[in-house]
């Protein structure tokens, strides 16, 4: 056994690659949670080499940005590796060890450089694997946990399959409007909806900034599966004060599901009640398309929206945990 390191991303991302083509035999590579693009902030990669075969992978990246509990804290992702305590213990020793040498006070991951990119791992096995959800192996938390990983955030994906409307009596301001998104104009709106979360989300755990570009580019890419029907944007004297995202689950072939990804609104007494509206909306989208579940991905344990999704009749879907290491 022996340990690699590697300074170029490119080559790293390559090998990671070759490790997933052998770990996962029946998923295709390209849903997993190490198929997305290395973060710019790659700073080093290792693998592990038993018998002159690829075994194991993990690098770091380094966003200055990043703070947990108010110290400096660097990134793991691209994390893979074979059922194999000692094999994970002997990478995950060296990616720590490396950490400690260079001064940061924390290990986040899994995380590819921020929260706007791939992170966490499921805590249930992935048997219903859901579009935008990243699939991993599930021996990956026990090895973390084996060798000293702790909770940093759990978070939850709620399922809803009785799509029944629940009672509002939140009033909003009346002179605040409801539409789609307008296709023809997808890259302004994006423009828009960017200014948009950047506000809201910013105090969100682990929040850190994301250029304009790297944000119209991640959506951009995703323009041919993305409906308009399915993204709700509540506006105010023109500004955008409120959006809904959903997606359709591609892959999900026993049933038509959708994926509720992202709901929010501006902060202050007046637009109270606006995420509850566009929630609604959406529901009586889902039921005039026909669809026989919703799933409300990826809330936080302290989200709010994890309230909206029990009047939804929300109940628990898959459970994920953030993992962190003081060094």
């Amino acid at each position: 056994m022996r340990i690699e390191t590697h300074t170029n991303k490119e080559v790293f991302q390559e090998l990671v690659q070759e490790l997933s083509h052998s770990l996962y035999h029946h998923h295709a590579t390209n849903i997993l949670l190490s198929a997305e693009t290395i973060h710019d902030s790659f700073e080093i990669g290792f693998t592990v080499r038993e018998n002159n075969k690829l075994s194991a992978s993990v690098c770091i990246t380094n966003n200055t940005d990043l703070f947990y509990q108010n110290k400096r804290a660097c990134c793991f992702s691209h994390y893979e590796c074979s059922d194999n305590l000692t094999t994970s213990q002997y990478l995950l020793q060296h990616a720590i060890n490396y950490c400690k040498q260079k001064g940061y006070s924390y290990l986040l991951g899994p995380m590819n450089g921020s929260t706007w990119n791939s992170y966490r791992f499921a805590l249930e096995p992935m048997t219903d694997n859901f579009f935008t959800e990243p699939y991993h192996q599930p021996y990956y938390v026990n090895q973390l946990e084996h060798i000293g990983f702790q909770t940093a955030a759990t978070y939850v994906t709620q399922q809803d399959s009785i799509l029944k409307p629940f009672e509002m009596h939140v009033q909003f301001d009346s002179s605040i409007t409801f539409r789609t998104l307008c296709m023809q104009q997808y890259e302004v709106e994006l423009k828009n909806i960017f200014q948009f979360c950047s506000t809201i989300f910013q105090n969100n755990f682990l929040y850190t900034t994301i250029e304009e570009q790297n944000f119209l580019n991640k959506y951009l890419a995703l323009k041919e599966v993305l409906q308009p029907e399915l993204i709700l944007l509540a506006e105010h004297q023109g500004e955008l004060v409120g959006l809904l995202l959903a997606i359709h689950d591609y892959h999900c072939k026993f049933e038509k599901r959708l994926i509720l990804k992202t709901i929010g609104r501006k902060r202050g007494k007046q637009y109270a009640g606006v995420a509850h509206e566009l929630g609604l909306r959406m529901l009586q989208t889902a039921q005039t398309q026909k669809y026989q579940h919703i799933l409300h991905a990826f809330m936080h344990q302290s989200n709010t929206s994890k309230n909206l999704s029990r009047k939804f009749s929300g109940e628990p879907f898959r459970s994920y945990k953030l993992f962190y290491l003081a060094l």
